[in-house]
């Protein structure tokens, strides 16, 4: 009878027991040289649970969508260990792929960057030596191509590149609030035309193949106009708030911007880095000179600039140290002021690795002699490396904003080779840059003899 008793009582205990649902799971993490995070969490009413399980080399992390964003998926079993043993965190992964694609929503809120350490040697050089590939050179090199046409065209690019003696690429991977990879968060560049596959990995792939450096340039504010507006697909987080009328995003001279006075725009900035430098083998990122278009600086704005870009340097670094993040200012010290841009305070350190201003001016420029211009960079550029950025795409123009020397470009042929000379004395050189591509490989019919003159005594 006692036995009895005894094990009816065990049964009143078991099922009194409270039913732990999956949102109720700890997670668990452990932290070694790479940090790896899993959370499981419980859509509401719905009990499915979704899963995105993002790849870094040599690392399986998987992170939970936030509770307002769908992904379509199937069925994904996570198996995490509740009592890890120290230093150590075990994650079991049983995914059966969809058949063709997977489609994720964007949310309305942006999310919180996500990232995931990456163990990946970077390639970078003492002497930065590069090139600008903008999205104008994409309608040549991938639009409407192939893999394989794409594959020789970037192939044949940066084969050009090493015949200069140049060492890096800045890869234009974000102009206008748009994506050259495969992104969750920003829709496809139009470049793209009919190309249905990811070119980064291919353009990474090649400039390594060749010893070249390769830095995401991003263009970080700047979006779209109106007119491009209206074909954003409607679950992209910038076009929801364009739709809501809230003030993550504002227009100037019928462009849109993400606002950096917006900790949600500034999330998704750096978001959009973040999964750069966590998903793709990047040396580095590099910013553009477009912020604050206005030209009404003030103390609040320089703040929120300086802010931004000290997020995006944090990113940068926690997703892979050895990246390097670099800035290209305007070349003009004066003419980044009405742009809220800080660049004597970038320069002291903190905030990037590399500084590029865009010195595009000759060296008799009445209004900012070249010279000069190297001078007062290499004066404020104490904690940061210093690349002058130069500007072939003037080669046989005549340069209308430079009296007296507005014929400069035209009379010469050694205008970059001198140039490069020149800021190879500067105590804290770090390089030279070249805007940009096209400029020196496919230049007008009428300009291409002094192009060519202008590279022969680059190479000498």
């Amino acid at each position: 009878m006692r036995k009895i008793l005894a094990v009816f009582a065990a049964l009143i205990l078991i099922c009194s027991c409270t039913r732990i649902e999956p949102s109720a799971l700890p997670t668990t993490t452990a932290t070694t040289t790479v940090t790896t995070t899993v959370t499981t969490t419980t859509i509401p009413e719905t009990t499915t649970v979704t899963t995105t399980t993002t790849t870094a080399p040599e690392t399986t992390t998987t992170t939970a969508a936030p509770e307002t964003t769908t992904v379509e998926t199937t069925t994904t079993t996570v198996t995490t260990t509740t009592t890890p043993p120290p230093e150590t965190t075990t994650v079991t992964t049983t995914t059966t792929p969809p058949p063709e694609t997977t489609t994720t929503a964007a949310t309305t809120t942006a999310p919180a960057p996500v990232i995931f350490p990456t163990s990946y040697n970077t390639l970078n050089y003492a002497e930065q030596k590069g090139v600008w590939i903008s999205y104008l050179e994409y309608d040549s090199i991938l639009k409407n191509k192939t893999k394989e046409q794409f594959t020789k065209n970037i192939d044949r690019a940066f084969d050009n590149v090493v015949s200069l003696g140049f060492n890096t690429v800045y890869l234009q991977l974000r102009a206008f609030g748009d994506a050259y990879y495969s992104s969750a968060l920003f829709p496809a560049g139009d470049r793209f035309g009919s190309a249905d596959f990811d070119p980064l990995p291919i353009m990474i792939q090649s400039a390594h193949d060749r010893g070249l450096s390769v830095h995401g340039w991003i263009n970080p504010m700047r979006l779209c106009t109106d007119s491009q507006m209206k074909n954003i697909p409607a679950d992209i987080a910038y076009k929801k708030w364009h739709s809501a009328g809230t003030s993550q995003i504002f227009k100037h001279d019928g462009r849109w911007y993400l606002n950096p006075d917006s900790d949600e725009a500034v999330n998704f900035i750096v978001a959009g880095i973040a999964e750069i430098v966590s998903n793709y083998r990047v040396d580095g990122i590099q910013i553009d000179d477009y912020f604050y278009p206005d030209n009404a600086p003030t103390a609040a704005k320089i703040a929120r600039v300086n802010n931004l870009v000290k997020s995006i340097n944090s990113t940068v670094h926690t997703a892979n140290p050895d990246a390097l993040f670099g800035i290209s200012p305007q070349g003009n010290i004066e003419n980044n002021r009405p742009l809220s841009a800080d660049v004597e305070e970038w320069c002291k350190g903190g905030y990037c690795d590399y500084i590029v201003p865009q010195i595009y001016f000759g060296f008799d420029n009445g209004y900012s002699p070249y010279l000069r211009m190297i001078s007062e960079w290499s004066e404020i550029s104490t904690g940061v490396k210093l690349i002058i950025g130069l500007a072939p795409y003037k080669i046989g123009v005549y340069d209308s904003f430079a009296k007296p020397g507005v014929n400069e470009w035209l009379e010469s042929s050694d205008i970059l080779a001198r140039q490069i000379k020149a800021a190879k004395l500067l105590s804290n050189y770090g390089g030279v840059a070249l805007f940009r591509y096209d400029s020196l490989f496919n230049p007008a019919a009428d300009v291409a003899a002094q192009v060519n003159a202008e590279i022969e005594n680059l190479k000498k």
